[in-house]
């Protein structure tokens, strides 16, 4: 006998099954309502899997920490645990730093080397001997520096003096400097193949001298050229720079390679020994063009306009780096920008800068005064 289903009541239908093919034993078959259902999940799912909505473009000026994420700026008290000021003159890394204190009782200049709660002192020089210590560079196991003084008559001295970052008493390398020439500038004391070497005034109109020793002491050599240069990167020199459609000369005496470069009317000209950098000045304080060109005149590109100007004396630091500050009118903060040459793109350091200083890829910049006084680093090598 065979069951009708109850009128009224429609049979249950199951998924068609093209001819020729089979239901599976076993399966099930699936109704509308579950497949709508299962078409609901699909679509949730796939969803799901959808892209989130895309970050938001970057800033044309983005901070530090969005332009490089592994970026981290390390701070050092400005006060000493003796109360003593402390002014760093050469960070080796972005926590040890090179600088000068006073003694607590005054009479003395320390020359100390800082990293985090350690102090050691490497000179002493009474306050009255008018001491100054500059041309800083590192190696990261030797640390050497010039030293110049007056003795007790006023005769000025000068000393070339090294010490290794990792202990042991400083000593002098040469009194035999000449009289040596600085220039506010990476290479004024160069630290090469086990060497030493700065520039010196020849004693004659015209000239200048490259006086190198060897980092263990002994008789500096002394070689004269026609001219007058700065250390870019070793070998390379550099002469002075030049405004208004004049010329710059980048000098190797190894190999007596020269690259003239020409300046136009109304630049001013600064080289290294891969990059130049022409700062224009138009005719209101917030015109100025800051571009950068290879010495032989080949990618030029614009990195700043405005009210900028350039941090730093040295150009391109570690063939990569621009340094400028910018100051808004009408108030005393100073924005510190980093334009990257590799990425052709800037990125804000700072908004709230007092001194800004760079020397052996450490970039360090100081906020506060007196007991609020910090000073902030940032290692561009690890950029």
């Amino acid at each position: 006998m065979t069951l009708s289903a109850p009128r009224g009541t429609a049979p249950p239908t199951e998924d068609p099954v093209p001819p020729g093919r089979h239901r599976h034993p076993g399966t099930l078959p699936v109704t509308r309502a579950a497949a709508l259902l299962l078409a609901l999940g699909a679509a949730g799912f796939m969803l799901a899997l959808s892209p989130q909505r895309p970050a938001p473009p970057r800033s044309a000026e983005p901070a530090l920490t969005e332009a490089y994420a592994g970026a981290t700026v390390r701070d050092t008290p400005g006060m000493l645990a003796d109360g003593s000021a402390y002014s760093p003159l050469y960070f080796v890394s972005a926590t040890a730093s090179v600088g000068t204190a006073l003694s607590p009782g005054g009479d003395d200049l320390r020359l100390l080397l800082r990293d985090g709660g350690e102090e050691r002192e490497l000179r002493r020089m009474p306050k009255d001997r008018a001491a100054e210590f500059a041309g800083f560079t590192s190696d990261g196991t030797i640390l050497a520096w010039v030293e110049l003084s007056g003795d007790a008559g006023g005769a000025g001295r000068t000393g070339i003096w090294a010490a290794r970052l990792d202990g042991g008493a400083p000593r002098l390398v040469t009194a035999d400097t000449g009289a040596v020439l600085l220039f506010d500038k990476q290479g004024d004391l160069s630290l090469h193949d086990g060497q030493l070497s700065w520039m010196a005034d020849a004693g004659k109109p015209g000239y200048s001298a490259i006086r190198t020793v060897p980092l263990a002491g002994g008789r500096p050599v002394v070689r004269e050229l026609a001219g007058g240069y700065a250390i870019s990167a070793w070998p390379w020199l550099v002469s002075e720079a030049v405004a208004d459609a004049g010329a710059i000369e980048l000098n190797n005496p190894q190999t007596e390679e020269r690259i003239v470069v020409g300046v136009q009317p109304g630049e001013l000209m600064t080289c290294s020994a891969t990059w130049c950098r022409s700062l224009i000045i138009g005719s209101t304080e917030a015109s100025t063009v800051i571009e950068l060109v290879r010495p032989d005149g080949s990618e030029r590109l614009r990195t700043a306009t405005g009210a900028v100007s350039s941090a730093i004396t040295d150009v391109a630091v570690l063939d990569r780096f621009e340094v400028y500050t910018r100051t808004t009118q009408g108030l005393t903060t100073t924005r510190v920008q980093l334009y990257d040459l590799k990425t052709r793109s800037p990125a804000l350091v700072t908004a709230n800068a007092g001194r800004v200083a760079c020397r052996g890829g450490v970039l360090w910049w100081s906020t506060g005064d007196n007991e609020t006084l910090r000073w902030h680093a940032l290692d561009l090598r690890e950029l």
